[in-house]
């Protein structure tokens, strides 16, 4: 079932019922870390910073390597570099070296830290189930060693921090003193390279060689084919190919006008043609001598008309002339067509020629560039030499492991804090679950919420042997009036559930609050096993069996009639009998309001059966005590016999919120 809204209320009535168990809760758990901050032993913490100095001793190739304005070689530690001086650190080798140097092999056995016994708790434990072979106490020390160091970077300033945790301030010292020369020495083993100038010294010497052939080969292969400058002259047979080409078309379209200009054609587009400079001269010349006869012909014809002599014998001039430029045409095209061939293989040759000069060039540039690296590579190599000779890292100790006055666990005063917060988080989160896990009926929301009927009145806990809340009564009879509205609620049932929910102080404080009309007659039924006060020995079941008369049976208490369920068990199917029927139709008769009080549905079916004659049903809920699901049951098997419930009653309400805080919420 989903929980239905919280209000501020809600949240307050958990916290004061349950503050007890919060108040508990948080006091427990800080008095466990308050003594655990004097039972667990320190832990002390030195610290030592080493910096890595650019240009270490390294003769490996290095894109890195870079030329300070002094000319020295120097080179730029990369972040893999940085991390790779911590793998230094942490081999096994270096910390062996300083397990045996100081005999850790029992003082490392003594963690102290809260980490330290947590792992070795847990190797311990998969050494006993078998799931890893025990190693042997030299490794065991250096197990322990590795988890008491911790190394951290800083990459841009090329500074590693290294801290060792052990419970005696001295020892982390005389570990960090001796860690550091390790690893100064496993520093220079692993970039020592013995021999490597030597090395370098043959290449270099190889590569000059190799450099001063490749030369030889260029400056031969320039003298042999005259190779002044390719660039050039490629430029120039370009542009002489291109002109070539230019005046090919040019001689086409000078082909095509001649051939009109003898068919007789004069237009605008074979002027303009003829009128046209090309790189010919020749040509030109005939284009213009053609374009000056087809002028003429055109005014001759135009004057004297097209049969006149001088007009044929201009036609026949531009015949010749038109030969005559077809002629030029042709011969110019032939000599321009293998002008171009020629240019063709001459750009091929140079094309062939630039390829070999380009891949002679790359032949030394490469190798000049290896000389270069070489030479670097030597002049490193030589300064490695040096600086092993001399035991001389490229790791520097900027700051000194020194002995710890205070340990750096436990921190007393930020444990407390935060036992505190987590005591106070903590106490309030398990009241919350204990609040969710209780599925009892608290407030009249809940009634609501969860049983779906009205709540009715709800009375909170009185003393002992003290009456109810007379004026939460007066509130249930005007409740009952306004549920049963239009409808008939002469005689009303009170019961509950289960046992000990106060269903019989209910149904007689509801009793004498409608006793409190003047106009009203008013009659309590107590059909619980015990008699209710100022009842008489017989009762309800005497009248249905017809043993005593009904003046017999009533008592009176005030202004209220009071009777009782008499001597004997009262049976189903006396319920259903006739004098049932008919003693509860004449106390209808003669009274005006009757309140009924029957034992818990789940303990006998006295409130089954009543519920059939009931205008309405009550049902009483202890609060925080019965579950809801309980109640709900109880609710369905009413139902089931036709009775009306009219809503339920919360008893033994507790006031957890102050009144003062309740008053303002």
């Amino acid at each position: 079932m989903d929980q239905r809204q919280i209000f501020l209320r809600d949240v307050l009535t958990v916290l004061f019922k349950r503050k007890a168990f919060i108040l508990v809760f948080i006091a427990v758990v800080f008095g466990v870390v308050l003594a655990g901050n004097y039972v667990w032993p320190p832990t002390y913490e030195s610290v030592a910073k080493v910096r890595l100095i650019r240009g270490r001793t390294t003769s490996q190739p290095d894109p890195t390597v870079v030329h300070t304005e002094a000319g020295t070689l120097m080179m730029q530690l990369s972040r893999e570099d940085v991390y790779s001086e911590i793998d230094l650190i942490y081999a096994n080798d270096v910390l062996a070296n300083v397990v045996d140097q100081l005999d850790l092999g029992s003082a490392m056995q003594r963690g102290t830290g809260p980490v330290q016994l947590t792992l070795r708790g847990i190797r311990e434990l998969e050494y006993a189930l078998r799931l890893k072979q025990r190693p042997d106490p030299r490794q065991r020390a250096i197990d322990a060693l590795e988890e008491a160091l911790e190394v951290k970077a800083d990459d841009k300033k090329y500074v590693l921090e290294i801290r060792c945790r052990l419970g005696d301030a001295e020892l982390a010292r005389d570990v960090l003193v001796a860690l550091l020369e390790a690893y100064r020495q496993k520093h220079v083993t692993v970039f020592d390279q013995p021999g490597s100038a030597a090395f370098f010294e043959e290449q270099v010497a190889r590569v000059t060689r190799e450099l001063a052939e490749a030369q030889q080969h260029l400056e031969a292969f320039r003298g042999e084919h005259q190779v002044v400058s390719l660039e050039a002259e490629k430029e120039l047979l370009l542009s002489q190919y291109t002109e070539a080409r230019k005046l090919l078309l040019q001689l086409t379209e000078s082909q095509e006008a001649a051939q009109q200009a003898a068919a007789g054609k004069t237009d605008q587009a074979l002027i303009a043609t003829l009128s046209g400079k090309t790189e010919n001269t020749v040509v030109t010349e005939l284009q213009l001598r053609l374009l000056e006869l087809l002028l003429e012909r055109n005014r001759i014809t135009e004057n004297l008309g097209p049969k006149h002599p001088q007009v044929v014998a201009i036609l026949n001039e531009i015949d010749r002339a038109a030969d005559r430029l077809s002629e030029a045409i042709e011969a110019t095209r032939a000599t321009t067509q293998a002008k171009i061939t020629d240019l063709q293989r001459r750009i091929e040759e140079l094309n062939k020629l630039e390829g070999e000069l380009e891949d002679l060039r790359r032949v030394v540039d490469t190798t000049a560039d290896t000389l270069v690296y070489y030479t670097e590579k030597r002049e490193e190599a030589i300064v490695a030499d040096a600086m092993r000779d001399k035991q001389i890292s490229s790791i520097r100790v900027v700051e000194n492991p020194a002995v710890a006055v205070n340990p750096v666990s436990p921190r007393k005063l930020v444990n407390l804090l935060i036992a505190l917060v987590v005591g106070v988080v903590g106490g309030i989160a398990l009241a919350f679950f204990l609040e969710y896990l209780d599925h009892g009926l608290k407030t009249p929301e809940d009634v609501e919420y969860y049983l779906k009927v009205p709540p009715l009145a709800s009375f909170f806990r009185a003393g002992r042997h003290q009456p109810l809340d007379m004026g939460e009564a007066q509130r249930l009879s005007t409740m009952i009036d306004a549920v049963q509205a239009g409808a008939p609620n002469q005689l009303i049932e009170v019961t509950s559930a289960v046992s000990g929910e106060q269903a019989g102080p209910v149904a007689a404080a509801l009793a004498k609050a409608r006793a409190e009309n003047p106009e009203w007659r008013v009659l309590y039924i107590d059909f619980a096993p015990h008699r209710a006060e100022g009842a008489p020995p017989k009762g309800l079941t005497d009248l249905v069996a017809g043993q005593a008369d009904l003046e017999e049976t009533l008592g009176q208490d005030d202004d209220l009639y009071v009777l009782s369920r008499g001597n004997a068990e009262c049976p189903g199917y006396l319920w259903e009998s006739r004098g049932m029927q008919a003693v509860l139709s004449e106390l209808r008769q003669r009274f005006d309001r009757i309140v009924l009080h029957t034992s818990p549905v789940r303990s006998s079916g006295d409130a089954i059966n009543a519920a059939r004659y009931a205008d309405g049903v009550v049902v009483v809920v202890k609060a925080d005590e019965t579950r809801r699901e309980v109640v709900n049951r109880a609710l369905d098997v009413l139902r089931s016999a036709k009775g009306r419930i009219l809503g339920a009653v919360l008893t033994d309400r507790k006031q957890t919120i102050p009144g003062m805080v309740y008053r303002r919420i």
